[in-house]
């Protein structure tokens, strides 16, 4: 029966550890992924109505905060790509291209072509996947069909300008690169009507965790009609649903730690059924109820402390086996990310340990509170 209660809490601990790693792993890597194709934070204007000289001023307020590492106008919108008969939805971003490659770092994930082509006016970097839609190459041109053209006699025809593609480049989101193009910011200014005008700032951090400390400073600089939108904020909805998700998966797990405390007190219930006798021969010699209490406390305390020992151990190897040699394989195209890292903290590991030993402990208290309350006399009376 002993073996069983440890097993048990073995089974709940180390499941209930490898569950949090895995919630904790995936919300880690799509932040991650995230955080290559977001900005930490941008600064955004009502009704879109940003203009360049409105960006000179912000530029000047903002460079010399110091947890600030770069920042840079961008304009994003969009628009269609079209190369023969093949057409695809895209979102154009117009960028400067010198201070993109230090605030998204672009240049990193260029997987064909050269980014410094991209310095060149009328020339464009898309996503690989994208380059798979369309059938096109490196030095390919494609035609960007913008929804703000203009009325003419004959009706209203949209903006289209050729551009020459120069580099695909992967962030290993298939959603991103099937519909990634970046322009000049000159360019992407014509394309749509924008002459003069921007989307908003994009800003790079230092530590992106501290987006939200930053951001409420900017909010005090600017007020409305700005806006201050962190990487968090544009995401928000779906970091909720993963941290409810974590907890709904961790009280569910933590069931299997409470079925196995319930051995425990199955076990301590028989062995005061079995050891009466004893308890009786203690309470006669002068042992105290506290006593036969603390004993049988102690016994359900040894199962739980072994079981939660093991569990955490058993949970800790797995997890960095699993996450050293990417045993979890993932697809991209629906994850956005090609394995599942396995990620656990050490306040992770205590709450585990806490809520294991608290289970073993409550279970242990009633069968050792009515094992102490036993009278001697009854207990010998057929002896």
């Amino acid at each position: 029966m002993s073996i069983i209660s440890l097993i048990g809490i073995t089974v709940g601990v180390s499941a209930l550890l490898i569950t949090l790693a895995v919630m904790n792993g995936f919300q880690y890597g799509l932040k991650e992924k995230i955080l290559q194709t977001t900005p930490h934070i941008v600064i955004l204007k009502v009704a879109n109505k940003f203009w360049e000289s409105e960006y000179n001023d912000v530029a000047k307020k903002i460079k010399n905060i110091k947890d600030i590492q770069d920042f840079e106008p961008f304009i994003y919108s969009q628009a269609l790509a079209s190369v023969g008969k093949n057409v695809q939805s895209v979102f154009i971003r117009g960028v400067l291209p010198e201070k993109d490659r230090r605030i998204m770092g672009v240049d990193k994930k260029i997987v064909k072509g050269n980014y410094e082509d991209f310095f060149k006016p009328k020339t464009a970097i898309i996503g690989q996947e994208l380059a798979f839609i369309l059938n096109i190459n490196i030095g390919d041109k494609i035609n960007l069909i913008s929804p703000f053209g203009k009325r003419t006699p004959f009706g209203y025809m949209p903006n289209i300008m050729p551009v020459k593609v120069v580099a695909f480049a992967n962030f290993g989101m298939y959603e991103y690169d099937s519909s990634y193009v970046s322009l000049n910011l000159k360019d992407a200014q014509k394309l749509l009507n924008m002459e003069n005008q921007i989307t908003g700032v994009q800003i790079k951090l230092n530590d992106p965790y501290k987006a939200e400390e930053v951001a409420s400073k900017l909010e005090n600089m600017f007020p409305f009609p700005f806006l201050i939108r962190t990487w968090i904020d544009l995401n928000k909805s779906l970091f909720q649903a993963l941290k409810f998700e974590e907890l709904a998966m961790f009280l569910v797990i933590a069931l299997i730690v409470l079925v196995a405390s319930f051995n425990i007190s199955s076990l301590l219930i028989t062995k005061s059924r079995e050891k009466r006798k004893d308890i009786a021969i203690m309470k006669t010699i002068g042992a105290k109820n506290s006593f036969i209490l603390k004993v049988f406390l102690w016994q359900g305390l040894i199962i739980g402390i072994a079981g939660t020992v093991l569990g955490v151990l058993i949970g800790i190897f797995v997890i960095y086996v699993a996450d050293t040699y990417h045993l979890i394989k993932l697809n991209p195209q629906v994850y956005m990310m090609e394995y599942l890292p396995l990620k656990i903290s050490i306040i992770d590991i205590g709450v585990v340990v806490a809520s294991s030993l608290i289970i073993c402990f409550i279970s242990s208290i009633l069968p050792a509170y009515f094992a102490s309350k036993e009278i001697p006399a009854e207990m010998l009376r057929y002896e």
